[in-house]
């Protein structure tokens, strides 16, 4: 619906003063209810003052010792972390610990500490037949020594130190204070304990375990021997003798198996050489640095020759050109050169082949050599794997047994001299700590305070009634067009009408005037049904007035209808139309007032109390308009009654009739303004069938008495009227407690204090 889309808009800018405001009217509305929820707190917290016994707390503080003493070891070193500390915090607290205090001290035994109390509670408590079972037996004793322990006890450590405080609270002084002591006692007597049966259940078992491990270490090292004669396996600087004759071998056949490759290498560049020089195809530059790495003389001797007779042919050939006889000689000879060269190349061929066939001789040899001493060594390395395994498990047993007999002495040792890790440092110092009755009754104070919030908050959840000006358009959507006072109700008086047989009077239309002069009295039943006119500068009058502004303004057509309605009978509805009509009316224009509640016609009631015909009559034709219209002779307002007929038909159908729609339009061409005392909205039938009548409404709301959501609700029901409604009218407003709801409320009380007035 849109009243809730402006409801989020209006909630998203509000500001901090509003806020504040808000807060600053809550008070100011609930203050009664908060006030008496904390004068109904203060006596709790003068009981609790009066009737708490006094409460000591004897606080002692112990330190954990860091540093290990000549006897203990690595493994003992504690590891001091948070987890630890709280693992310490709740063995102090421990059933062990407690029963050694409960034992020493002989708390058992203790009535005082035992909760024997004579203060006002426990008395009440012991009437109500809630007081603690008896204690018969040594055991139920101890047990509640126990818990009274406890409850009272309270360990904590001491910032990020190795020290942990004690505390103890209890009405007895001397009895709280051995008890923080003692406690330290106790911690330390159950760590030595729990040190000496740990080293002593392992000092058992390790003695055990040592007898077992010395018998498989002999058997595992007799087993090592044993194999080793089976199995003839001899060892020589830790190594087997036919595993370095195997890597012997390796060795020689890797370095064989290279100079073999480097000769076939060397034999297959040599040849590609030769066939080069045997050829007539130029030689390149790798050719002639394998020629160079060569270093044969005769080689050395023919290249130089070959370089020679290329570079003479070379200036020959550019001095007498290509085909001279001497060019040709110098060819024929460097071929002749190049032929030599091959030919030597080839003698080296050979010599180089002669010997890549002894070193590929060599290398099958140790290849041959290499597989013998494996084959000779297989039996004994797969015997070599369980010997591994023989040996590796009598050093493991071996390792164990040295272990565990080491372990074994230092846990005979730490049996013997027990060492705790605890002690004192600062003896137990007594407080008074209860009972705190500054505490006691700011807790009590602030309790109250919350009470009463609690308490208005639920008041502020409960009051859903329409009382600000704002609240209106936001759960509305509809403006606030004024806020009228609440009146004082007053002695009735009589007012005078008349009819005038004028046909030009301005109020009659002369097509319905008869004629005639008839003098009748208008009574009024209230003065706040004039309170407008008679009282001009009241702030009931100005609210009208403002009224009246809107509906002047509001209207284009010559003349506007406009119909008063509100969720209840009782809302003033009827108050609010006759004061916009004799205000509307007083101004010169000319207005009707028409009263169109056919089922509770209360303003008929208060102004025409005698009257025979009205609206019904004229809209059935039982009675003409100059009979029913009544007139006032001050303000010269026209008053059209209804009287209830239980002769004549439906009234609802009549309100919707086209007879009802066309005496409407016969007043819309004798007056400006046509005011109509509608139905409430709770009688959704008759303000249906009167719609089609109606040109705007005006909701009259009561503030503070007529709810949101059956206004909401009564709306959606009649949508014709929301779609027609020029605003709304806060009616009986209390201005003196506007304040408590609106922050700008406060300049509503001159307004407050003049409606007081008139």
């Amino acid at each position: 619906m849109p009243q809730f889309d402006l409801a989020q808009q209006a909630a998203e800018t509000i500001t901090i003063g509003q806020r504040i405001d808000f807060v600053w009217g809550f008070v100011k509305r609930r203050y009664r209810g908060m006030l008496l929820c904390l004068l109904i707190a203060l006596p709790f917290g003068a009981l609790y003052a009066f009737t708490s016994p006094k409460v000591y707390v004897a606080s002692a503080t112990m330190t954990i010792e860091t540093r290990k003493g000549p006897l203990e070891t690595q493994n003992s070193a504690l590891l001091l972390d948070a987890a630890w500390f709280q693992t310490q915090l709740q063995a102090l607290k421990s059933v062990n610990v407690l029963s050694y205090v409960v034992k020493q001290l002989h708390l058992a035994d203790d009535p005082l500490f035992l909760g024997s109390e004579n203060g006002v509670i426990s008395r009440v408590r012991a009437r109500l037949g809630w007081s603690e079972p008896e204690l018969n037996t040594e055991a139920d004793r101890v047990n509640r020594a126990l818990a009274v322990l406890s409850s009272g006890l309270a360990v904590q450590r001491v910032g990020q130190s190795y020290m942990i405080r004690i505390d103890f609270s209890g009405r007895d002084p001397d009895v709280a204070a051995k008890i923080a002591n003692e406690m330290v006692n106790g911690y330390i007597f159950d760590q030595m304990n729990a040190k000496y049966q740990a080293n002593r259940r392992a000092g058992d078992w390790l003695q055990e375990r040592l007898q077992n491990l010395r018998e498989q270490a002999a058997t595992a090292e007799r087993a090592v021997v044993e194999f080793k004669a089976k199995n003839n396996i001899v060892t020589a600087g830790g190594a087997l003798m036919d595993d370095k004759q195997v890597s012997e071998i390796s060795s020689q056949l890797g370095a064989t198996r290279a100079h073999v490759a480097d000769l076939q290498v060397r034999l297959a560049r040599m040849r590609a050489v030769r066939q080069a020089y045997r050829s007539d195809r130029p030689t390149s530059g790798s050719d002639e640095s394998f020629a160079e790495e060569m270093s044969n003389p005769i080689i050395s001797q023919l290249r130089g020759k070959y370089l020679d007779l290329v570079n003479r042919e070379i200036e020959y050939a550019t001095k007498y050109g290509a085909n001279h006889v001497a060019v040709v000689n110098i060819r024929n000879q460097v071929r002749a050169i190049r032929h030599s060269i091959a030919d030597e190349l080839g003698r080296i061929e050979e010599t180089s082949k002669s010997e890549y066939e002894i070193a590929q001789k060599r290398q099958d040899e140790l290849e041959k050599g290499l597989g013998n001493a494996i084959a000779k060594s297989q039996n004994v390395s797969q015997a070599q794997v369980t010997l591994f395994s023989l040996e590796a498990a009598a050093k493991s047993y071996r390792t164990l047994y040295d272990s565990f007999l080491r372990q074994h002495t230092e846990s005979v040792q730490q049996q013997t001299y027990p060492v705790s890790d605890a002690r004192l440092i600062s003896s137990a110092s007594v407080s008074q700590t209860g009972p705190n009755t500054i505490k006691g009754w700011l807790i009590t104070i602030f309790a109250g305070g919350m009470l009463g919030v609690g308490f208005g908050a639920l008041r502020e959840l409960w009051d859903r009634g329409f009382r600000t000006s704002q609240q209106v358009k936001s759960v509305l959507n509809t403006d606030c067009v004024a806020l009228i006072p609440r009146l004082a109700r007053e002695p009735s008086r009589l007012r005078a009408l008349s009819f005038r047989s004028d046909k030009t009077s301005i109020l009659m239309p002369s097509a319905i005037s008869d004629g005639s002069s008839v003098g009748r009295e208008l009574h009024s039943g209230s003065d706040m049904l004039w309170a407008a006119v008679d009282a001009p500068n009241s702030a009931y009058a100005d609210a009208i007035r403002s009224i009246k502004f809107a509906v002047d303004s509001g209207g284009s057509s010559p003349c506007n209808v406009i119909g008063l309605t509100s969720y209840l009978p009782t809302e003033g509805k009827s108050t609010v139309a006759a004061g916009i009509a004799t205000m509307l009316a007083q101004s010169g224009r000319r207005t009707l007032l028409v009263d169109c509640d056919v089922r509770n016609p209360s303003l008929s009631r208060a102004l025409a109390p005698n009257a025979s015909v009205g609206f019904l009559e004229v809209v059935t034709g039982e009675a003409n308009l100059v009979q029913s219209v009544l007139r006032d002779k001050d303000t010269r307002l026209a008053f059209l009654p209804t009287v209830l007929n239980q002769r004549a038909r439906n009234a609802t159908e009549l309100l919707g009739s086209a007879e009802a729609r066309r005496l409407i339009d016969s007043f819309k061409a004798a007056y400006e303004f046509v005011i109509i005392d509608m139905a409430p909205l709770v009688s959704a039938v008759d303000i249906r069938a009167a719609s089609r009548i109606i040109d705007s409404y005006l909701l009259v709301i009561e503030w503070g008495a007529t709810k949101t959501d059956s206004v909401q609700y009564a709306l959606s029901q009649a949508p014709a009227v929301h779609a027609k409604m020029i605003g709304a009218v806060l009616n009986k407003v209390d201005f003196a407690s506007l304040g408590r709801y609106e922050p700008y409320g406060h300049s509503y009380h001159y307004y407050g204090r003049s409606a007081q007035r008139h």
